[in-house]
C-alpha cells in the first residue's frame, strides 16, 4: 500500500495549478467583488479564459508557474509544490498590471 508521501510524489505536479485555479482565483473574486457565488465564478473564469485581456492573466500565471517547475527540478517535495504556487501568484499580479497597462493605453481607464 502506498503511503501519503509516495502518492504526493506521484501527483505533485498537479497540486500548484489546482491551488491557483480553485483557491487563489476564488479569493481574488471575493476581494474584487466582495463575495463569491457560482455566477461570479463562472463570469470571472469566462473572462479569464475567453477574453483577449483575460488571457494575459492566464499566460503570465501559468508561464511563471511553469518557470517555477523548471527552477525546482530535483529539489525537495515541499519546494516543488510551494515555488510554482508562489511564482504563479506573482505571474497573476504581473499579468494584472500588464492588462491594466494595455487597457489604459487603449483608453479604457
Amino acid at each position: 500500500m502506498l503511503n501519503c508521501k509516495d502518492v504526493i510524489e506521484k501527483i505533485w505536479w498537479a497540486i500548484p495549478p489546482v491551488v491557483i485555479v480553485f483557491v487563489f482565483f476564488p479569493l481574488v473574486i471575493i476581494v474584487i467583488e466582495g463575495g463569491c457565488s457560482f455566477d461570479k465564478c463562472v463570469f470571472w473564469l469566462q473572462y479569464l479564459f475567453f477574453s483577449p485581456i483575460g488571457r494575459i492573466y492566464v499566460i503570465f500565471t501559468f508561464g511563471f508557474g511553469g518557470a517555477g517547475y523548471y527552477l525546482v527540478r530535483k529539489k525537495k517535495l515541499s519546494l516543488r509544490i510551494v515555488i510554482p504556487i508562489l511564482l504563479g501568484i506573482v505571474g497573476f499580479v504581473i499579468g494584472l498590471f500588464m492588462a491594466l497597462i494595455l487597457a489604459g493605453s487603449e483608453g479604457a481607464y
